[in-house]
């Protein structure tokens, strides 16, 4: 993709970004305006979470493009996202999608009703895959961005999360990991065939590689 002018975070978004997460920012912009989901594989600790939700922000508040975004991500840093959509952008609304309460899933999914209502909502992979939150996740709802974080979970294109994430409808995705690829480019066919299943439609190609 060719460079792109540097992209000013979104007035929403309160906190100064470093260099090279308006490098990052810029960059999935631009994958976004030539219509392809991408995959920001930054190293742990530069950033990704901010340069997510300041792409997130600058969809909804400079684009003004209409239509909530889904966030998926690891129990372990639900807590942060929600900690620092709250920093960095609290013109946000953001929703957490998680209980172990089976009445509160409920209120929970009938809350999501009107997509009116809130701009992101922030899940974990163990409720994307929850056959009773299909309904509220991959039914009828489609999303403006799917944000995979940890998105090499999906490197195995059979498994139950990757199954369940493949339902759902989205304008764009974005995979957020540091490790796009570990033991072999059939991993790799995966997640471009997550974010551009007619462009990679069948794995023969790399698996001959």
């Amino acid at each position: 993709v060719d460079a792109a002018p540097p992209v000013a975070p979104p007035k929403e978004v309160t906190a100064e970004m470093r260099e090279h997460q308006l490098e990052g920012l810029s960059w999935l912009v631009a994958m976004h305006d030539r219509g392809c989901g991408a995959i920001l594989g930054d190293e742990m600790g530069l950033g990704k979470t901010l340069q997510t939700i300041s792409f997130l922000a600058h969809l909804k508040f400079a684009k003004g493009l209409p239509g909530p975004s889904l966030v998926v991500c690891p129990l372990s840093v639900l807590a942060s996202w929600m900690v620092e959509c709250r920093r960095f952008c609290p013109a946000l609304r953001v929703v957490k999608l998680h209980s172990a309460d089976a009445g509160e899933r409920e209120r929970l999914k009938r809350s999501l009703k009107d997509p009116r209502g809130y701009d992101l909502v922030v899940t974990t992979y163990e409720m994307a895959k929850a056959p009773a939150m299909a309904s509220c996740l991959a039914g009828a709802t489609w999303w403006r961005c799917v944000v995979l974080d940890e998105g090499h979970l999906i490197k195995n294109e059979l498994s139950e999360i990757s199954r369940a994430v493949r339902r759902m409808h989205c304008a764009t995705a974005l995979l957020l990991t540091g490790t796009p690829l570990q033991n072999d480019l059939h991993e790799l066919w995966s997640l471009l065939n997550f974010l551009h299943p007619s462009w990679f439609p069948r794995a023969e190609r790399f698996d001959a590689a």
